[in-house]
């Protein structure tokens, strides 16, 4: 019984060891290199394509997640094809300013309102429903994306100065003025 137990336990050990020799060990700081042809790049594991390495691609691991690893890629680019700054993928910034009412009623009598010259920001401070009215509707800096595209499509065809007619959205009546 005694050699039937020490067989059993010895193989046991080495199939272990087998089987942690055969699956290759990825820890922090290792470096590790691309095996396919192509392999992608993704911003998380499972998401969206970011770009794509070839074999042989030297990679540092900086951290371990299920099947993952999340890795630093190792080597050279042009540094004038690079930026710091992601703002410059947003595009062009634009601001602009909101009033908010409930009926279109309302909406028609502010737009002439403001066409006769009243100011916008005082207009939306007393009578825009919209968190913002405390701030003359200022909805601060946008970039393409930032706004439903109604609201985006509205703003984005004025000039600075301008006023927009009346946007009709499930929130209610909106008028918009272009800030920048």
């Amino acid at each position: 019984m005694k050699k039937f137990l020490a067989g059993l336990l010895s193989g046991l050990v080495l199939g272990a060891t087998v089987l942690v020799v055969a699956q290759e060990a990825f820890y922090k700081g290792k470096v590790v290199f691309v095996k396919a042809a192509e392999e992608n790049l993704r911003a998380k594991p499972g998401g969206d394509k970011v770009g794509a390495l070839v074999k042989g691609s030297a990679m540092q691991v900086l951290a371990t997640q299920d099947k993952w690893l999340q890795v630093a890629v190792v080597g050279y680019i042009w540094s004038e094809s690079v930026t710091g700054n992601p703002d410059e993928f947003k595009g062009t910034a634009f601001r602009a300013a909101m009033i908010l009412v409930k009926t279109q009623a309302e909406a028609d009598a502010i737009l002439q309102e403001l066409k006769g010259g009243a100011d916008f920001q005082q207009v939306a401070a007393k009578k825009s429903i919209s968190p913002t009215a405390a701030k003359g509707g200022d909805l601060g800096d946008a970039y393409p994306g930032d706004f439903s595209p109604e609201f985006e499509k509205a703003i984005l065809a004025l000039k600075v100065g301008e006023i927009s007619p009346v946007v009709k959205t499930e929130n209610g009546f909106h008028i918009f003025k272009r800030l920048k």
